[in-house]
């Protein structure tokens, strides 16, 4: 995890071009400022943040520019690789409280699969069975897994993602794609918004986002300047029993356009939650086995059971960031762009946990449940950079769009922690939450100091309606640590220093584009992640070890877009294979090594559609389809079955990664007639099952859950309401009872039952 989350590599899109996309035909109606913000999309930042743009507000479900796959602004049509945007109207009509819940409806994205009850409290998530790192505004959040940067879905205008590798743009990142989230920011238009919203688990949630231009007297100073201000609170119970949720945000951001060509957008924001819900798993047997937990009680546990102690159960994290964005266009040919943000992160995390123990072995019965203590305090800061030139010409025949830049990162977090000391059994029966269990001193503290550095260029060559596209990055990465660890004997010990990781990752892509709207392709692209934990022997680095290779991977896809000329509909199929080298398991031979001879190949297809069919109907819809598994490897995993056995890893599949997924989700307004002024909505999600131990003895079942949605504009109820709307959300509307996935016999997670929440919402 460490790889991924240090030395992912960082970047910001890039410029728009002179053009201003155009409305999706009127067909959403959106709220004032989508609307009437195109009224200053001559200039450069308001075609790139502007409404229809790359980087601004998607027009209903259908988005139809991005940058994420290609740092320009490109048609996603004209993209050579599977994307999703996930625009602000359905964020609010899935009522998603986190970046998780937000991708539900995205085929190839596996979300929540810590659990409901986790998806609040970190991003992580699955796309096309890799874990995806997470991009705000182009630029990797970092922290370390308990001081991880969480963002809160009401400060995005959008999310984009890309599927497949992004290395050549990104930097170090995995195969299966990223998540870029795109903040809101300034817009020359007034605008507001408040919200509360109650339900849940007895939770209170409230918003504002106001801002527009800044008047002044001063005449060549007048509509330069524009602001923002999005604040948000969160108080309420876990969906656990005995835990709670609570969040402040506040993201104030300045604009400045002193002429069309150019404009310096500054973003500051900070975020405290003092509780973030619930983090635990329980075992396979009481979960998805029933359990004998003895005078006569045979089932599971309940989906809000919860494992811990009152005395110790915390989640502590405070971020803060201030962040720019800098356009300057210095012709109708050549652009720059320039971004970066400092971001500090502190997260005080220690909970006790049902913990596996040999005794009684995963098929264990009875109502005791064996647990542990854990505990980390982590600080983390960093910052990135990104900065490159767009340049447009001909040569010949053939049309350019040649991209050229570097970024850079410097990352430091420092982490005291503590061994995982037994705790006292749980009775399930009759559960004491007050123990006053000892939570035992911080004992060991490491340090992390990481530096990268890439170099990428892109040329997209469009001649007539074909597209070609090439790409490379060279990469330079370094770091230092973890640094020492202080037994309690005082004993410092050397574990790391100076991990070289250096690469050079590609990509190549052919579109075609037809007159009908049809665009088949084909693409080539690469991805590159250092390796900070395990040590591989070598005799020459002695009893330490040396630090495991690079993982490297590359990806085959094929696919085919559709968009019927004059609608706003968007059809992509997608049909992929990955392979991904030197993973590291654990040394057959030597205790404490591991050997790096794993090869997981991951085959699969998707299938997205977006559509805003008429004036008030809207849907997005897809199905995934995915074969993933160990396709080489010498290594062995403990075998739960048989405490202290292992099983060799080649041909099995890893866990948590449904073999298939489907969903759709679809809106209708009615226009006229008695209900005027009502949307409708609902939504399915069907789960594969999914394996949930490393040797494969056991599978997940599949799940399907549906999702409703009823918002109404009330000046339709009364005309002196103008501005005011009601929406009520139903997620797991059937209250279905289903895990979401399992790590191994010791730990699955539970979905999230049932939920209903009612918003009032005002916006002018």
């Amino acid at each position: 995890m460490l790889a991924s989350t240090i030395l992912s590599g960082t970047a910001l899109c890039s410029l728009a071009g002179p053009g201003l996309a155009q409305e999706a035909g009127g067909a959403i109606e959106l709220s004032e400022l989508s609307v009437t913000g195109q009224g200053r999309g001559a200039t450069l930042g308001g075609a790139l943040y502007g409404p229809g743009g790359a980087l601004g507000a998607v027009p209903g479900y259908v988005a139809s520019r991005s940058t994420v796959a290609t740092k320009t602004d490109t048609p996603i049509l004209e993209t050579a690789q599977s994307i999703s945007v996930v625009g602000r109207k359905q964020i609010e009509d899935q009522n998603a409280l986190s970046i998780n819940q937000a991708l539900r409806y995205t085929p190839g994205v596996t979300t929540e699969q810590r659990g409901g009850a986790g998806s609040t409290r970190l991003e992580q998530f699955l796309i096309r069975g890799f874990n995806a790192p997470v991009f705000l505004d182009g630029m990797a959040l970092i922290g370390g897994r308990d001081a991880n940067a969480t963002i809160e879905p009401y400060r995005l205008e959008r999310i984009d993602v890309i599927k497949g590798p992004a290395s050549v743009l990104y930097g170090q990142s995995g195969p299966g794609g990223i998540v870029n989230l795109v903040s809101k920011v300034p817009q020359f238009v007034r605008h507001g918004e408040v919200f509360v919203q109650g339900g849940g688990f007895s939770e209170v949630r409230g918003g504002v986002d106001v801002g527009g231009p800044i008047q002044s007297d001063v005449p060549w100073l007048a509509d330069q300047f524009a602001y923002r201000i999005v604040g948000f609170g969160w108080n309420g119970d876990g969906p656990v029993d005995t835990t709670r949720v609570e969040r402040a945000l506040i993201n104030p951001s300045l604009t400045w356009r002193p002429s069309a060509d150019t404009q310096l957008t500054i973003i500051g924001n900070y975020q405290r939650d003092p509780f973030s819900g619930f983090y635990g798993g329980f075992p396979a047997v009481g979960t998805v086995f029933p359990r004998n937990f003895g005078n006569g009680v045979i089932g599971r546990l309940p989906v809000n059971f919860y494992d811990g102690d009152r005395g110790i159960e915390r989640s502590d994290r405070t971020q803060a960031s201030i962040e720019y964005l800098f356009d300057h266009r210095f012709n109708e040919n050549l652009r720059f762009h320039s971004a970066g943000r400092y971001l500090r992160t502190q997260g005080d995390y220690r909970s006790v946990y049902s913990a596996f123990n040999p005794r009684n072995g995963p098929f264990a019965f009875g109502p005791l449940l064996p647990r542990a203590v854990i505990g980390t305090n982590v600080a983390a800061e960093a910052y990135t950079m990104d900065s490159n030139f767009v340049a447009n010409f001909d040569t010949g025949f053939i049309a350019h769009t040649a991209l050229l830049g570097v970024d850079h990162r410097t990352f430091s977090t420092r982490t005291s922690g503590t061994p995982f000391p037994d705790a006292p059994d749980l009775n399930v029966l009759a559960p004491n939450y007050n123990m006053n269990i000892a939570f035992p001193a911080f004992n060991t503290v490491s340090r992390v100091d990481a530096q990268q550095t890439g170099v990428y260029f892109q040329d997209q060559m469009k001649f007539d309606r074909l597209v070609l596209t090439l790409g490379g990055r060279y990469d330079v990465a370094r770091q230092t640590g973890p640094t020492r660890s202080f037994a309690a004997n005082g004993v410092s010990t050397l574990t790391l220093q100076n991990a070289p990781a250096d690469a050079f990752t590609g990509r190549a892509s052919l579109l075609y584009l037809f007159d009908s709207g049809v665009a088949p392709y084909v693409s080539y692209s690469q991805a590159f992640e250092p390796i900070v934990a395990g040590r591989v022997f070598d005799p020459a680095f002695g009893t330490v070890g040396r630090v495991p290779d690079p993982q490297l991977s590359d990806q085959y896809e094929a696919g085919i877009k559709y968009q019927p000329p004059g609608t706003d509909i968007l059809l992509t199929a997608a049909f992929f294979d990955i392979r991904q080298s030197n993973r590291t398991t654990a040394d057959p031979a030597r205790q404490g090594f591991v050997v790096q001879t794993g090869q997981v190949g991951v085959q699969g297809m998707e299938f997205e559609a977006r559509a805003n069919l008429t004036e008030g109907l809207t849907l997005v819809g897809g199905f995934s389809l995915l074969d993933i598994r160990n396709v080489r490897d010498d290594g062995r995993t403990a075998n739960d079955l048989t405490p202290g056995q292992t099983v060799p890893l080649q041909g099995r599949s890893p866990v948590l990664v449904p073999d298939s997924t489907a969903s759709l989700l679809a809106t209708y307004r009615f226009n006229e007639g008695p209900l005027l002024g009502l949307e409708v909505g609902g939504g399915v999600r069907y789960l594969g099952p999914s394996w949930g131990d490393a040797a494969n003895t056991f599978k997940v079942p599949a799940s399907v859950l549906v999702d409703a949605t009823l918002n109404y504009d009330l000046k339709y109820l009364d005309a002196t309401l103008q501005g005011f709307s009601m929406q009520v959300n139903a997620t797991n509307l059937l209250d279905e009872r289903y895990v979401s996935g399992c790590n191994g016999y010791t730990s699955c997670y539970y979905g999230l039952p049932q939920t209903v929440y009612a918003t009032l919402r005002y916006r002018w």
